[in-house]
């Protein structure tokens, strides 16, 4: 089975629980639900805790974060403990694409994520959009890393990769590693160790091809895979191998138990 290391299933306009079986009859599972809000947090721990297949992150997104409060860290400290599912912190970290949030409040609530994730001993799904210096800096600053961080949906340069490589980090290719246009994004994927990688869909966006432009489901995430192992020059059975252990190692996870 592929693992879909990030998605949303309380924003894909279908019934989770035929999603969540199509993945599976595609050969995706697990798939992790990830919290953008509180609210979406605790929908995803819902999710995690209806269906088999699914875990759990809980987090406010960057572009969330602008009327983020302490009290809010406490209550997804509280969604966090409430199940035994839940297997991140995030989607975290800086967005300076869209101007939704302060620069500062995104820097304060990405450094309440990381302070979360260690304390409980979660993983930690960062999203980095047009922001690398700021998002290294502060992982640094706070001594992400143990445990792991996941960078979702990679979208650095060569340098960037090599940095988070160093210090450890995953790295999730998603829809774009297919698209017909990205070679840059299979040279980096080519540089990243095998160990270190993980796929994601990001569900509903980002449609590997040839759905490029269509609402994206988990099941997708084998298009990814495929793309992975064409870059890695192995086979599809042995990167899906590679992916299991992976996603296993970065999220804590056991995956022989669904």
């Amino acid at each position: 089975m592929i693992p879909d290391s990030h998605a949303h299933l309380d924003l894909i306009e279908r019934e989770a629980e035929d999603v969540v079986s199509e993945a599976r009859s595609a050969g995706v599972s697990p798939v992790i639900t990830i919290g953008i809000t509180i609210d979406s947090s605790i929908e995803a721990v819902r999710a995690a805790a209806t269906h088999e297949g699914v875990l759990a992150a809980v987090g406010i997104h960057p572009n969330d974060t602008a009327g983020a409060t302490p009290d809010d860290f406490k209550r997804l400290e509280e969604i966090a403990g409430s199940s035994g599912r839940v297997v991140a912190i995030g989607e975290t970290g800086l967005d300076y694409y869209r101007d939704r949030s302060p620069a500062d409040r995104q820097k304060w609530a990405l450094r309440e994520h990381v302070r979360l994730a260690r304390r409980l001993g979660l993983a930690l799904v960062v999203h980095d959009r047009e922001a690398h210096g700021d998002v290294l800096e502060t992982l640094a600053d706070e001594g992400a890393g143990d445990p792991p961080v996941i960078m979702h949906c990679f979208s650095g340069g060569e340098d960037v990769l090599r940095k988070c490589v160093a210090r450890g980090y995953y790295i999730s290719f998603a829809g774009p590693l297919t698209f017909k246009n990205n070679d840059e994004a299979r040279r980096l994927a080519s540089l990243a160790p095998m160990e270190k990688l993980l796929v994601e869909t990001d569900a509903p966006f980002l449609s590997p091809e040839p759905f490029r432009g269509k609402p994206n489901f988990p099941g997708r995430v084998r298009l990814i895979a495929e793309a992975l192992a064409r870059v890695k020059a192995v086979s599809l059975e042995e990167m899906e191998c590679v992916l299991e252990e992976n996603t296993a190692r970065a999220f804590g996870i056991d995956l022989t138990e669904g």
